[in-house]
This record gives structure tokens, sequence and C-alpha cells, in this order.
């Protein structure tokens, strides 16, 4: 029941002889811990059934995490920055999060297996539930919910769960769970309506995808690499991206695959993706305070600050020189 961390060559680097328990998680703590393998610190916060943790690690080297099978604590999982892969109890889907992705799992605190790459500042927020009050929140709330609520309580993974964008909506969530101003009561009604408001817009969000999901297309996992490469190329250089004739040359497929296959791992099309990692880096830089709106347009790869201001706006729903 306990969980062990090996390295490449599977020599084992560390052992717990127990599992994160449920009694442990549903608590307000931070903690921080260093071993020779990651730098991990981690704040949470829990009331009326429902967790919120936010998780920041440096990992010194590639690391495999086994888990013994444990209570089930459905959990959700945005990935803010960095690269997690790991596979659920019971299950045969292994989720690869890349930045900007969110999935549901049965527990995302024991799962069967992780893999953590070698890395600096790797960020995630879970928000998690007991499985009484998980049920109870999806009674009456849709069959997508539902479903997945009773899977999750009963120790079955959905396999039909993918991993997903996060949506500007849930951007904005996240933001106001980690700026959360309040304390006592006030903190703990402010969180359990943010976390529900998460919970409502990922359930939203995988039903319009089993409704309107194409077949999605077969990738190896040497395609699949090379869409994770075209990734890394089209942000090695914000300012001058590369074409997608250009990027399909450079990482050796045709244009439908590369479109195609972005798709389907990313679940956007190359220039979606790219046009958000540019506004999220806008977004940072503006929130710092540190430099103009021009400058900021230019860093973030825009020729006009016009257009950076219009593309701003849509996304986030209030102009560039407004942020603070």
């Amino acid at each position: 029941m306990g969980t062990t961390f090996r390295d490449n060559n599977g020599d084992i680097l560390h052992m717990e002889h127990q599992t994160m328990q449920l009694s442990e998680l549903m608590r307000t703590t931070n903690r921080e811990a260093r071993l020779p393998f990651w730098d991990i610190r981690y704040r949470q916060h829990y009331s009326d059934g429902i967790h919120v943790g936010h998780c920041t690690l440096n990992v010194h080297q590639d690391i495999k995490v086994n888990s013994g099978l444990d209570t089930p604590i459905p959990g959700l999982v945005f990935l803010q920055q960095g690269r997690i892969t790991t596979t659920a109890h019971n299950s045969n889907t292994t989720h690869q999060f890349t930045p900007g992705q969110h999935s549901l799992l049965p527990n995302p605190y024991n799962p069967r297996e992780s893999i953590f790459y070698q890395q600096k500042n790797l960020q995630f927020l879970v928000v998690s539930f007991v499985p009484e009050r998980f049920l109870q929140l999806a009674e009456n709330a849709g069959p997508a919910l539902y479903k997945m609520a009773n899977n999750m309580v009963n120790g079955r993974a959905d396999s039909t769960l993918s991993n997903l964008p996060v949506t500007p909506e849930m951007q904005q969530t996240i933001r106001e769970i980690n700026a959360c101003r309040f304390e006592g009561g006030l903190k703990d009604l402010f969180l359990q309506a943010k976390s529900i408001e998460l919970l409502i817009l990922q359930c939203e969000q995988f039903e319009k995808q089993n409704d309107t999901s194409p077949k999605k297309i077969k990738l190896s996992e040497t395609d699949i690499r090379k869409i994770h490469a075209a990734r890394e190329c089209l942000l090695a250089n914000i300012q001058h991206p590369p074409s997608l004739a250009q990027l399909a040359r450079q990482t050796g497929l045709n244009e439908f695959k590369l479109k195609a296959g972005f798709k389907e791992v990313f679940n956007n099309t190359v220039f979606g993706y790219f046009k958000a990692y540019r506004l999220d880096i806008a977004y940072k830089l503006l929130k710092k305070g540190e430099l103009p709106v021009t400058e900021v347009a230019y860093e973030a790869g825009y020729t006009t600050v016009q257009h950076f201001s219009n593309e701003f706006s849509k996304q986030y729903g209030v102009r560039p020189s407004l942020v603070d």
C-alpha cells in the first residue's frame, strides 16, 4: 500500500510505507520537503468535503512513482507549468499532461504510476472531494457528472476522459483561487464556490466533447513525439513562428497529420495553441507591472499594439492597459 520512487534504471530512490491518506489531505496546512530527487512545496485548504491544493516542484531527475491502491478521492487536475504522465489504478488510459491541460482522476494523489520529468517550477492545482461530497454534488447535475462520480467512487477510472485544454473561464477561476484574499469562514465559502465552479466548467466541457468529438486520428508513439517536437519548434521563437509547411518539414510530418495530430494531442489548432501561449505570456508580464503595454505586445510576439489589444480583450474580457 506504500509508494515507491525509482530512477530511469528502475533503482529505488525512496520508499514511503503508506500512501497519502484521506485524513492527511483533508485539512488546511502548508508543507515543504526536500529529497535528493526533488524539492516540493504544497499549500492546501480543506472545508466541507472539498480540498484545494497547489503544488510546486523542482524535479532534479526523471522519477517514476508507483503507489498502492487506496481510497478514491476524485480530483480535478489543472497543470499550469511543466509536464507529468500519470496512469490511474484500474485503468489502461495514460494521461500525458502538458501546460494548460486538465482532467479528472479517481485519485490524483495515489495513481498507479506517475512520471515526473526533470524540470524546474512544475506547478499544478488539484481540487478534490471526499467521495460522499462528490456524489452529493453529482446528484441531479447531469449525465456526465453522474457517470464520472459513480465510476470514481467505485474505483473505476473512466477511459472516455481525455485531457482537455484549460479554458479562459477556468484560467480566470484558477487565478481567483490563487489570489484569494479572504480568511476564516469567508475563505471556506469562497474556495468551495470556486471549486464547484471549476467542476461545473469541466463537466460542461466533457459533455460537449462527448457530443461533438469527431473520430480520432490514429497516432503512433513516434507521431506523438513529433507532435510534441512541433510544439517546441512553434514556441522557440514567438516573434517569428514557422509556417505550417516549415513546421511539418522540421518535424518530419505531413501537414494533414501535423494539424490533425496537434488537435488530437493538445485539443487545439496549431496556431490557436500558439495564440493562447502568447497571450498567457502577455498576461503574466502585465500582472508584474514592469513593462508598458507596447513592450509587452512585442515580448508576446505581436507586431502592432492594436492587434495585441484586440486579441487580449477577446481572450480575457479586459483591455491590456486595465490589467492590475
